[in-house]
């Protein structure tokens, strides 16, 4: 009988312990924040067009995160076409990742349409990030070599943003330009 009660009285504090953890974790934990790249995308015809990447750095230009690639460009193409983003290319080093990890942020070229990247606060590795400025960039392949290229800064802290990124272009010539119609980031509490 002893050993009944004890046992009991085991699953009551457990229970009432695990309760009270919870609830303590709860009110203590900081809001969920994300960062929301949206792109407006609108299909082209021609060479080398329709190819983009989405990815984070850190403040001093350090990739932190690959949020999107196009699977053409990821799975080799920028080997036969060196003009298919040449930036992404250069800060995630490709040929160096895995098929997995290449898979975790590559997709197929969309249908036209507003295309949304969801940046959890995470590295490569998974691991949170500090607070701090970031830059987030898009590049995007036009035709041949022409890009666009968009980036912003965000601060990762206590005040939701919102910005819309203005392009730089690469070459004068404005063949498909019209692919990436808007680009605009936000970063904003999960509620």
């Amino acid at each position: 009988m002893k050993s009944v009660v004890f046992f009991l009285l085991s699953i009551l504090l457990w229970t009432t312990t695990s309760c009270h953890t919870k609830k303590d974790s709860a009110e203590t934990k900081s809001p969920s924040a994300v960062v929301s790249v949206k792109v407006n995308y609108e299909k082209q015809a021609g060479p080398g067009s329709n190819q983009w990447a989405v990815w984070i750095e850190d403040a001093k230009g350090n990739l932190v995160k690959t949020l999107f690639v196009t699977n053409f460009t990821a799975d080799g193409g920028y080997a036969p076409r060196p003009a298919c983003t040449p930036v992404w290319v250069s800060k995630a080093l490709p040929k160096t990742l895995t098929g997995n990890q290449i898979d975790a942020f590559s997709g197929a070229t969309p249908l036209s349409g507003l295309q949304t990247y969801v940046w959890d606060l995470t590295d490569n590795n998974g691991s949170p990030v500090a607070k701090g400025t970031y830059k987030v960039v898009v590049e995007a392949t036009l035709y041949g070599e022409s890009e666009a290229i968009y980036q912003t800064f965000i601060t990762i802290g206590d005040q939701e943003t919102s910005t819309i990124v203005e392009p730089r272009y690469t070459a004068a010539d404005t063949k498909n330009r019209e692919m990436i119609q808007s680009v605009e980031v936000e970063y904003a509490f999960v509620k």
